[in-house]
């Protein structure tokens, strides 16, 4: 790992990349028996899952983001097949353009792009975990 990363830095990635890590095991667990996009639409329940899917992915975005200031270039160079700058972007799309979202590609997101996020989280997890001592 690089050396000019702090231990402070990746003190603080490890505990966002933890957050993430449940956030992302969060939306999995909640949209299990959401068979396609359509069923957000077809009650209170689903719209208030959709709305609360949003801000989880909200929150994965601005995490990532932190995660970025903190150790710059640490998520590019060990993980390069996760589309970091996507996931940012998805976050400033739903922050800044709530009102234009599309469910569908909210279900995309959540039932193709969050399982195999939340195995790169953990990987992140348990690299830092096992390099941090090493470095430091």
């Amino acid at each position: 790992m690089k050396s000019q990363y702090s231990k402070s830095n990746i003190e603080r990635t490890l505990l966002t990349l933890k957050d993430i890590s449940r956030t992302l095991d969060e939306l999995i667990t909640w949209n299990n028996d959401i068979p396609n996009f359509e069923a957000y639409h077809t009650s209170q329940t689903g719209m208030q899952l959709l709305a609360a899917n949003c801000t989880l992915i909200t929150a994965i975005g601005e995490g990532i983001n932190r995660c970025n200031r903190n150790l710059p270039g640490f998520l590019e160079e060990y993980f390069p097949d996760i589309p970091w700058s996507a996931i940012i972007g998805m976050r400033n799309h739903i922050a800044h353009g709530y009102f234009e979202l599309d469910s569908e590609i909210v279900f995309e997101a959540v039932k193709s792009d969050i399982p195999p996020l939340r195995e790169v989280i953990r990987q992140a997890i348990s690299y830092l975990e096992n390099n941090q001592t090493a470095n430091h």
